[in-house]
Parts: structure tokens; sequence; C-alpha cells
């Protein structure tokens, strides 16, 4: 073989493994994607205002502010 068809194989190679890749990451995005519980996530145009998942909202204690006085 000479050098210009060892480099067509390795780019023809290359070519089909990198869309090998690509399928079964899709593949995989669409089974996680169909795994979700439920379709009811935030909508873009929704009128229903966003809450956190996963993460609970910190509220401070009443006794843990400090007395803030008006700035003059």
């Amino acid at each position: 073989m000479d050098f210009i068809s060892i480099l067509a194989t390795i780019i023809l190679f290359t070519t089909v493994a990198t869309l090998a890749v690509a399928l079964a990451a899709y593949a995989a995005f669409k089974l996680r994607e169909r795994r979700k519980p439920g379709n009811k996530g935030p909508m873009v145009g929704g009128v229903e205002q966003i809450e956190p998942m996963f993460l609970d909202r910190y509220v401070p204690d009443m006794d843990d502010l400090p007395d803030a006085e008006p700035a003059q």
C-alpha cells in the first residue's frame, strides 16, 4: 500500500468511528430523555415561577438578621 491509500483508509475509519460515536450519544440522550419522571418542566413562555429542583431555599431567622438602620 502506498502512502495515499493508508491516509485514505485512516480518514475513512475515523469518519465511520465518529459517526458511530455520534449515533451512540444520540441514542443515550433519547434513552435519558425517556426516563425522566413526568414531562412537566419549566416552560419558556410559562407563567409559573421556576422553583429549584434539588436545592432548598435558605431563609434566615429574624434573630439572625442584623439590625439595619436606614442610610442617611
